[in-house]
């Protein structure tokens, strides 16, 4: 029995092979899958948020509450509760410090309370994002198509916090990353997020890479939308320069430091569940 290992190296960079769906089902597998054919759909979209502005806030959940398949609207404050979000029509869960990893705990916790409530598709939207009203009919529609999937994908449209729009985002259509925002799960996939909180702090700067690599190693069944329905703000220098402007001081560039801190032994321990069948 070879020894469980994990590099975070070929997660970013170097892996650069598209996702691949998988037809091939054992009959236990078949069987779920029927269950599943004979349920409703009943989705949630779970946004963690920090110090955004409540204008942020406001957006994301108005894009939330406008689409055209209805959802329910969980906000997960990491520390810095809003008052005026109680009186919105969204499930409000306040977790009373910070934790520091790009909003993966508060992000993992708001499903896994969606999932105790009922809620069986599970969406993700970032506080300073917003969806198109047709992001989870699109989504949807896919599943319904095939019943067999375990994750659907959506494209991204990049804007600038000022508003200028930059354009779509070329590794969504390339298949080589998928965004937390364009993430859809289902409930075969469902086992997967709790690792949200448990892929250790160290690795939460590349959550959603980190993510999409336990997608392939589970084999799960993708599919993708193929339509930019995230509105996704970035603060990088890189979109204002290709927006064919000049990056403003307070521009992001993309630090891996904390990946010097990654300890795998603590990595492996955490996540047992996903790795005992896997070696």
């Amino acid at each position: 029995m070879s020894k469980p290992s994990f590099n975070w190296e070929t997660i970013i960079g170097t892996n650069t092979s598209p996702l691949i769906s998988i037809e091939e089902r054992t009959e236990d597998e078949k069987l779920i899958i029927d269950d599943c054919q004979k349920m409703l759909l009943k989705p949630a979209v779970i946004t963690p948020y920090y110090k955004e502005n409540l204008s942020l806030l406001k957006r994301c959940h108005e894009s939330c509450a406008s689409q055209s398949k209805s959802v329910n609207h969980f906000f997960v404050a990491d520390g810095f509760p809003k008052d005026e979000v109680r009186d919105w029509d969204v499930d409000h869960i306040i977790l009373p410090n910070a934790h520091s990893d790009y909003g993966n705990t508060p992000r993992s916790i708001g499903a896994l309370s969606a999932i105790n409530k009922g809620y069986n598709v599970i969406f993700f939207l970032d506080a300073d994002n917003w969806y198109e009203e047709n992001h989870v009919e699109e989504a949807l529609k896919l599943k319904q198509m095939d019943k067999s999937l375990d994750i659907v994908a959506s494209c991204r449209k990049i804007y600038l916090p000022c508003g200028t729009l930059v354009g779509s985002e070329p590794v969504d259509y390339e298949r080589k990353h998928i965004d937390t925002n364009c993430m859809i799960f289902f409930e075969s996939s469902f086992f997967l997020l709790p690792f949200w909180a448990t892929m250790t702090k160290e690795l939460s700067v590349i959550g959603d890479r980190v993510m999409r690599q336990e997608f392939l190693r589970n084999r799960l069944k993708i599919a993708y939308t193929e339509k930019e329905t995230v509105n996704y703000t970035s603060n990088y220098k890189n979109s204002y320069l290709k927006a064919g402007l000049k990056p403003p001081e307070n521009a992001y560039e993309l630090d891996l430091s904390c990946l010097k801190k990654f300890s795998e032994k603590k990595f492996l321990n955490w996540n047992r569940f996903i790795f005992k069948n896997k070696f």
